[in-house]
């Protein structure tokens, strides 16, 4: 059963290919690169035997792809020409910067003379550059650095001279060989901005001078490849052109080997796991360090608001009030309306009350009136009197509120209101010293306990009044 299936998908896939094989057939090669091809075979030694096919892009070592042309139609444009070890004895034609889509030009292994083609800069989308063992002479063009997409540049073996001037920009360059050659001058500090290049050689150009400029670890966009840096080797395996009695020899340290590559990836991955683990830990201990700040910011800032909202509300200082909430009623404008009140004085009154949810702890409340005053009537200095006598008593009260004595009657709580002051004591059952000095109802009551209290001044059993 699935034999038919699949025979049934193998017709429909050479159903496809059919369709869009011819289309491929019937698209002609650009005019512009039809005409240059020619001059190229013709400069190259390409003979008509080689190129016998109807089509250039038929032909051996000539790649081509398909193009949408300003036209708007498409047209084959070349792409590729790799014509390597082909004892080819001619020269490259100027007509090569003509092929604006060349990506690949390959002419290693060639008895190929003449001058490099300046022209050969108009082929902007060129990666691959490779002209070794040849006879190529006269100097590069210094413009040659403007084909900013060079990803291999291989002029070794050959017969270039001058200088080094159009090693200017290559960012995307991988691999660099001048090796063999006749190059004078320094080696430009420039190859220090290729960030990509893994490879480059300069030996046998005896007449170099100066060092290398040192490429340092960091500088690479792709650290995890080993470079190779060759700047001159043993003058005996160059050519015979190039060895002189008055030669320089700038040796650099040999290329690292296959092993050696491996071992240098190997400590690369250590390193790399070691960051990663590093970077773990940091990222832990700083994240834990955030949240222990960011925590205790954030109890700082409610402390801060709790604090904020207890100066507004009572000031507790006995455990006999174990919330302030029990104090609420203090805070309501006719809280003391149905209180019953056991004394006065110039400041206020006295009241008595029972502390909610105390079981009947009974407390006095003692009012002081604060004396109202008009806003608008007041100076810039009365003000400040005004704000000055506030703090005082409010220190007074915090003062008053924490002492301990045994002749003293301890306040319990302090209670702020706009008007007046709410001073909470324990009520004592005998009335305040003045109920006593002036033979008040609670004098008749309790002569007895008076007259032991007065008798017996000092001693552990002298009665606690309100003050």
């Amino acid at each position: 059963m699935a034999v038919p299936h699949q025979k049934h998908h193998l017709f429909f896939i050479l159903l496809l290919l059919s369709l869009l094989l011819p289309t491929y057939a019937r698209l002609s090669l650009d005019h512009s690169d039809l005409k240059a091809f020619a001059n190229i075979q013709k400069d190259l030694g390409i003979n008509g035997q080689r190129s016998s096919s109807s089509t250039p892009c038929n032909t051996p070592g000539v790649f081509c792809e398909r193009r949408l042309s300003p036209n708007g139609t498409y047209v084959l444009k070349i792409t590729r020409l790799v014509f390597k070890s082909q004892r080819l004895t001619g020269f490259l034609s100027p007509a090569i910067g003509r092929l604006s889509e060349l990506k690949e030009l390959s002419l290693t292994n060639n008895q190929l003379v003449d001058q490099f083609p300046a022209q050969i800069v108009n082929c902007k989308k060129l990666e691959i550059l490779e002209l070794g063992n040849n006879k190529f002479s006269g100097e590069v063009p210094s413009e040659l650095s403007s084909i900013v997409s060079l990803r291999v540049l291989d002029l070794s073996s050959n017969l270039f001279s001058g200088n080094l001037s159009f090693l200017k920009h290559f960012p995307n360059l991988e691999n660099l060989s001048l090796a063999n050659n006749l190059f004078t001058g320094k080696v430009p500090k420039s190859i220090r901005s290729f960030r990509n290049l893994q490879s480059f050689d300069f030996s046998g150009n005896t007449f170099l001078e100066g060092p290398v400029p040192v490429i340092r670890k960091g500088e690479s966009s792709r650290p995890q490849y080993p470079k190779r840096y060759i700047l001159a080797e043993n003058t005996s395996s160059t050519k015979s052109r190039n060895t002189s009695s008055g030669s320089k020899n700038y040796n650099l340290a040999p290329a690292p080997g296959p092993s050696a590559a491996a071992s240098h990836k190997h400590k690369k991955g250590k390193r790399k796991l070691a960051g990663w683990l590093l970077g773990f830990l940091a990222g832990s201990v700083a994240g834990s360090l955030s949240g222990f700040v960011f925590s205790l910011l954030s109890k700082m800032v409610l402390a801060a608001v709790k604090g904020g909202r207890r100066d507004g509300g009572p000031a507790i200082f006995s455990p006999l009030i174990k919330r302030a909430e029990d104090l609420a009623f203090l805070e309501k404008d006719d809280g003391l309306a149905n209180l019953e009140v056991i004394g006065k004085g110039g400041c206020g009154e006295v009241y008595k009350a029972e502390l909610p949810g105390s079981n009947g702890k009974m407390i006095a409340i003692k009012k002081i009136i604060q004396p109202p005053k008009d806003a608008a009537e007041l100076t810039e200095e009365d003000s400040k009197v005004l704000h000055k006598k506030m703090r005082q008593i409010q220190s007074e009260i915090n003062t008053v509120g924490h002492i301990r004595h045994r002749n003293l009657l301890p306040l319990l709580a302090h209670v702020s209101r706009p008007d007046c002051h709410y001073l909470v004591y324990e009520l004592m059952k005998n009335g305040s010293l003045q109920d006593a000095l002036n033979h008040t109802s609670y004098r008749s009551k309790a002569d007895g306990q008076w007259a032991r209290g007065a008798n017996a001044a000092g001693s552990e059993d002298c009665l606690l009044l309100h003050y």
